[in-house]
């Protein structure tokens, strides 16, 4: 069941104290990851001839983000003020020499810059939980952090996509390490980022991955992520092949607007139905969309597929962060969170170094249907045990 809730909630959320002067630099900060994919994508595919190894810099990208949960708690016990300044300088200056490099050495530098990719979204969202702290505000907070961060990847992909027709790709790599830097330096200035936790008391290595409950999420996060970073290859590579990769960036564009329109009309209801339930229908969407997208002809019905199954993105981070936080003690909702992200960056990862060799050996059709049935597997399978 679901009922409507009142409007104005994104308002009382903006109208916190400090909300906007943490919350927009924040944004300015993960604009920077909207850049990311593409821009790397295309700067490595450019430097090395082949998608596979430009997969594969996507992919060790990804697979970096396993320490973001290690450096969330750092934030946690040292401040947001004190810990990502020196990683956002680190990250950025990785990614400055990275658009310059070629060859085999692209994939170290992209390793160190992914260990150093400071947890923004993640320290946001932990803000988010200071700033309504008492309040009922939490889920509109989260709804309203979910629905920007998908406009930052509807004007990412643009401003990469016009970076990259206008100049090159790593004119577009040098700019999101401008907005990564620019943005933590700015947000850090914020008196919430002054904040430390408690250390909890025998505080297990593995931190919340001991919760089944977590791990469920976590899996299913990491599994469908999977699925959706085949399309995102295979829009790319759909685009090269049609000789305009910068093309790719509006593709990508329709997909955050869907995203963003989905977020809209979510945060308008109070769901009450349990979140197995809503991530199975929700996973069922985007599996229908990345199906229908194996068969479109062209960039233009390609990006309005994709547009219309992305309205299921922005719900189904609102739902996971949401059920982390349900099945993890307050204490552990800031690291049960970063994990919700690093799960996806995962998936993702593993889902681009499949997307890569699928498409230097076949089509992009049959990397968006392999995509497609992994989520199809994936939602029945989340629908079945709820």
């Amino acid at each position: 069941m679901s009922g409507t809730i009142r409007a104005g909630s994104y308002r009382d959320v903006l109208l916190l104290p400090s909300a906007l002067r943490t919350f927009v630099p924040a944004l300015l900060g993960r604009l920077s990851y909207g850049l990311l994919p593409l821009s790397l994508l295309i700067t490595v595919r450019q430097s090395t001839g082949s998608f596979a190894v430009a997969g594969a810099a996507v992919a060790v990208f990804g697979v970096t983000s396993l320490s973001m949960p290690y450096k969330a708690r750092l934030v946690d016990r040292y401040s947001q003020r004190r810990v990502l300044p020196f990683l956002a300088l680190g990250a950025s200056a990785g990614l400055f020499v990275t658009s310059g490099t070629s060859g085999s050495a692209v994939l170290l530098l992209v390793a160190a810059t992914g260990l150093l990719a400071p947890p923004l979204g993640p320290s946001m969202r932990s803000n988010w939980r200071l700033l309504t702290d008492g309040l009922p505000l939490k889920e509109r907070a989260y709804a309203l952090d979910a629905v920007a961060e998908e406009c930052l990847f509807l004007g990412g992909p643009l401003i990469a996509g016009t970076l990259i027709s206008a100049f090159a790709a790593p004119v577009a790599l040098c700019c999101s390490a401008a907005l990564m830097l620019v943005g933590t330096l700015a947000m850090v200035t914020s008196p919430v980022t002054t904040h430390t936790a408690a250390p909890a008391p025998s505080r297990h290595p593995l931190g919340p991955l001991v919760l089944p409950g977590l791990r469920r999420i976590l899996l299913v996060i990491m599994l469908t992520a999977s699925g959706i970073s085949t399309a995102y290859l295979c829009v790319a590579a759909v685009a090269q092949q049609a000789g305009r990769p910068g093309a790719a960036g509006y593709v990508e564009a329709a997909i955050a607007a869907g995203s963003v329109l989905g977020g809209m009309l979510w945060a308008r209801r109070t769901h009450t139905r349990p979140w197995p339930i809503h991530l199975a229908g929700l996973i069922a969407v985007l599996a229908a969309g990345l199906i229908a997208a194996s068969f479109m002809p062209g960039l233009i019905l390609l990006g309005v597929v994709l547009g219309v199954a992305g309205v299921a993105v922005a719900p189904l981070f609102v739902v996971s962060y949401l059920a982390a936080d349900q099945v993890t003690p307050p204490h552990q909702h800031t690291e049960a969170s970063t994990w919700i992200n690093t799960a996806n960056n995962v998936g993702s990862a593993g889902g681009a170094a499949l997307a890569g060799l699928l498409v230097d050996h076949t089509t992009p059709s049959w990397g968006f249907l392999t995509g497609g049935v992994l989520l199809a597997v994936v939602a029945l399978s989340v629908g079945r045990r709820s």
